[in-house]
């Protein structure tokens, strides 16, 4: 077990972060339903989306930050977190009701967050020969390569299981993008640089995917396959290109996880948005 003071301090980063990410979503998700009542997008609602906006917009410098300090098998996980705080928001500003098998997802959630972070296996620091540029290449592109082929499957069968296919892929986009934050924290100005600029382009593509998705499906089933695809393959790629390690009780706090996810999220009415 490594529990140093880095990974203590990401940890808290990255809780700061996927907070502010769901109540930016909570916030939008309270405008828009507002923009509904008053049938038109100006006056006080507009504000409040600004707002959301923005808190969603500095999660990723924020998780970032968090990505510099811990490994990626501690910060990636926190996406389950997340969901928790949404579903507390909904139902203390949105006033949505929470149901039994909501609270089971957020027992597993946190069960699993705990067993990830007190087994945590790896240092906070990494080096530029930990990194391994082929292997992320590989994994990067042959995903890039599956995906593109079962959307354009499901672009000529009218979108069917669209909401599987586009919201693993905006997972793994999201996956790469969590890859790349953590490969700056690598002491080489070049990687920096040039992981700092691939992090930008996969959090548009992210954004981009994201909404195509809840344009083809419901929120309800894209939303699990998304935080699932991103938590299973960021842990997957660090190990990997990264050389992190996992073990099995890690393993089972991320099964954990992701079940808790499902009950989260596959058994919420969300709509489209």
């Amino acid at each position: 077990m490594v529990i140093s003071l880095n990974i203590i301090i990401g940890l808290s980063i990255g809780i700061i972060a996927y907070t502010l990410l769901n109540i930016g979503k909570g916030i939008q998700k309270y405008a828009i339903e507002g923009f509904k009542a008053e049938k038109q997008i100006k006056g006080k609602n507009s504000g409040v989306w600004i707002i959301g906006t923005i808190l969603t917009s500095i999660y990723m410098f924020i998780q970032w930050i968090a990505l510099l300090f811990a490994p990626i098998n501690v910060i990636a996980p926190l996406e389950g977190f997340g969901l928790i705080v949404f579903i507390i928001f909904s139902y203390f500003v949105l006033k949505e009701d929470i149901s039994r098998i909501e609270v089971l997802g957020i027992i597993f959630i946190i069960a699993g967050v705990i067993l990830i972070t007190v087994f945590n296996p790896n240092k906070s620091s990494i080096q530029s020969s930990d990194f391994n540029g082929i292997i992320f290449l590989i994994i990067s592109i042959s995903l890039a390569l599956i995906e593109t082929i079962l959307i354009l499957i499901s672009r000529s069968k009218n979108y069917k299981a669209s909401g599987l296919i586009l919201g693993i892929t905006a997972g793994t986009l999201m996956a790469i993008q969590n890859i790349s934050k953590r490969i700056t924290a690598v002491p080489d100005i070049t990687l920096t640089i040039t992981f700092g600029i691939l992090t930008l382009i996969m959090a548009t593509l992210t954004l981009i995917m994201t909404q195509f998705a809840f344009t083809k499906s419901k929120a309800n089933r894209v939303v699990p396959c998304f935080t699932s695809a991103s938590i299973i393959l960021s842990i997957l790629m660090g190990i990997a290109s990264l050389s992190e390690n996992i073990i099995v009780i890690q393993i089972i706090g991320i099964l954990i996880i992701i079940i808790g996810v499902v009950l989260l999220s596959a058994f919420r009415s969300m709509g489209q948005t």
